[in-house]
């Protein structure tokens, strides 16, 4: 799976799952139903799920008829929430390396990365569960 904007695959599995979850409107979903209709790893969406479980988006249960479930309604579930569930906070920064590590005189980027985080922030954060 490619990559944009730097985001880890886990989160866009983790997204994705959020969505199939959403869409079950209540009911529990397995991670190996999730996994298949994904096409991905149950052991990989198994650890996705543990971080969004953690972050209280959603509940599971373990067992026969176990799974996940929101915790949330889908209308107060951003895509934000998820992304930073499993990337952490998304900062804005000037340089991936950081002013300690650089080496030019001014960010190679300019204000290019600050500009594109700010943008993925406020589009992340006004799509929500609901929608899909």
């Amino acid at each position: 799976m490619s990559r944009v904007a730097g985001f880890s695959e886990a989160t866009y599995i983790g997204l994705h799952a959020m969505v199939l979850i959403a869409q079950k409107n209540g009911e529990r979903i397995s991670i190996r139903d999730m996994a298949d209709n994904l096409s991905v790893s149950e052991a990989h969406l198994a650890k996705v799920i543990l971080r969004l479980a953690h972050t209280g988006l959603i509940s599971t249960t373990r067992g026969p008829g176990g799974g996940a479930v929101l915790a949330k309604k889908p209308k107060e579930i951003s895509f934000l929430d998820i992304v930073e569930a499993i990337e952490g906070p998304l900062e804005n920064t000037s340089c991936v390396f950081g002013k300690s590590q650089c080496t030019c005189k001014e960010c190679i980027f300019g204000d290019f990365l600050i500009k594109m985080t700010k943008e993925a922030k406020e589009w992340l954060g006004s799509k929500t569960l609901a929608e899909f």
